[in-house]
């Protein structure tokens, strides 16, 4: 399983009170069925040997899911995907005040920490790579600041846009982010 434990983080609430959520592994029955992704489904067709499933939770309520896989397999480069991610309905999208900020950025920052760990790769190599909507490309491009690279191959009736972090822009983002909101602490469940 690739994990690298469970972490205390801090959140805004409402732009205004900080507060603490948790970032551990995701269990079967913390999948939504009302959500956008169909996080069942990943969860039954999910590889825990070179994936998982990581749940952001804020007061007992799971406000954000990332799926990543690690391909460490011989003959391949080395490196995480960020497969799905969402945060709860009402804490997305381009709302003026979130319930909760930053769920994206948290789950980003633990698939990166994964990467980091796990992957070996030279400084300028991509080790986080996604692909995205049309309607999220400014948030990653301007927000988390990966690299874009346009167009990617996509599904029938999908137009996906391709980024990455190199292994020195994913070290770069998970200082930057644990400057702006604090350092992630371990913590036993």
């Amino acid at each position: 399983m690739t994990i690298i434990g469970s972490y205390q983080v801090k959140v805004r609430i409402q732009s205004t009170v900080e507060e603490i959520a948790f970032l551990s592994p995701a269990r079967e029955n913390d999948m939504p069925n009302d959500w956008f992704c169909s996080w069942l489904n990943f969860w039954k067709n999910t590889s825990f040997e070179c994936q998982n499933i990581v749940k952001l939770v804020y007061k007992g309520k799971v406000w954000g899911l990332v799926q990543y896989g690690l391909y460490p397999y011989p003959g391949y480069p080395r490196f995480i995907e960020i497969e799905h991610i969402e945060a709860h309905p009402t804490s997305r999208g381009d709302v003026a005040e979130r319930l909760i900020e930053p769920i994206g950025k948290w789950l980003i920052w633990y698939a990166t920490k994964v990467g980091l760990e796990f992957c070996q790769t030279q400084a300028d190599e991509p080790l986080v790579i996604l692909e995205a909507l049309d309607t999220a490309v400014s948030y990653y491009r301007d927000k988390v600041q990966m690299e874009y690279l346009g167009f990617a191959r996509s599904t029938p009736r999908e137009e996906l846009y391709g980024f990455r972090f190199s292994r020195t822009a994913a070290a770069k983002f998970c200082q930057l982010h644990e400057s702006q909101w604090g350092e992630a602490k371990l913590y036993e469940q």
